[in-house]
């Protein structure tokens, strides 16, 4: 597989073992003590938990990752990536999304796809194409800024071969996602909590005008599991008039995800008020 890959120190889910140990060399055994005190037990604990969990998921994602011959797990930093347009500082840590995260966000799409064109915005290193590709989608194409998520997502695609793969034709785009064009084809689009509120209302309108140049079936999911980015993107995308909010189920404790996503899905209005 080519592609380059992201300095270490951009991986934010690598080593987190290794880096309390080196905490506790540099500042004395005493020092989880004193953090402990300083912070209190309740949150201290809800701290440690929530290592627990990042560790524990991504060693399954890596475990994934080795079973399918990619390069997906991660939780990768912006700030030392080569990335293409204005909105470096607005763009979120990349995290994937976990295969039952997303096979369960899946449920409240129809069972028939083939004719939609399932586009993920901020895609990264391209796990969550790879598992829409399980999917019956007649394209997949993932949308990213950073030139090494890129060239790692491209390896990642020429290499992935699954027997439960059921579309073939992926691609990923380099581009900063205000400025990328849909395609003229029933869309599903996914947001995994890709950037700021700002960079988001502008592909939400970009989209709204594509829809209304060129009518069509469109569903658009969003999810979020920090920043609590659901509490903006739900209205965001209500409030534009084009979408109606479809019923969903909360989602599962799944322990292959770092966080539980909260999630929400809608469907284009077929008969607008």
């Amino acid at each position: 597989m080519t592609g380059r890959n992201p300095p270490a120190s951009a991986d934010h889910s690598a080593n987190r073992l290794g880096r309390a140990l080196e905490i506790v060399r540099r500042h004395g055994v005493l020092e989880p003590f004193r953090l402990v005190r300083r912070h209190g037990a309740r949150e201290s604990g809800r701290f440690v938990l929530r290592n627990l969990r990042h560790m524990l998921a991504d060693r399954l994602a890596r475990r994934w990752d080795r079973a399918n011959g990619v390069d997906t797990a991660g939780s990768i930093r912006l700030d030392q990536l080569d990335v293409v347009g204005p909105n470096r500082t607005k763009g979120n840590e990349c995290v994937c999304t976990s295969p039952k995260s997303f096979d369960f966000i899946m449920r409240s799409l129809p069972e028939n796809l083939s004719g939609y064109t399932f586009i993920d915005i901020g895609s990264g290193k391209s796990r969550t194409l790879l598992l829409a590709s399980h999917y019956s989608f007649g394209a997949i194409v993932g949308v990213e800024f950073a030139r090494e998520l890129v060239a790692i997502a491209q390896g990642n695609l020429e290499t992935y071969r699954n027997p439960a793969q059921r579309c073939r034709a992926l691609s990923v785009v380099e581009a900063d996602a205000a400025a990328y064009a849909f395609p003229d084809t029933p869309l599903v689009v996914y947001f995994y909590n890709p950037f700021s509120r700002d960079v988001f209302d502008v592909v939400l309108r970009n989209l709204v005008q594509s829809l209304e140049q060129s009518p069509r079936d469109c569903y658009v999911v969003y999810g979020s599991s920090s920043h609590n980015a659901i509490g903006w993107a739900k209205p965001a995308i209500r409030d534009c008039g084009v979408f109606e909010e479809l019923q969903t189920p909360p989602m599962p404790f799944f322990l292959d995800a770092v966080r539980t996503i909260d999630y929400a899905v809608f469907r284009r209005r077929t008969n607008r008020p």
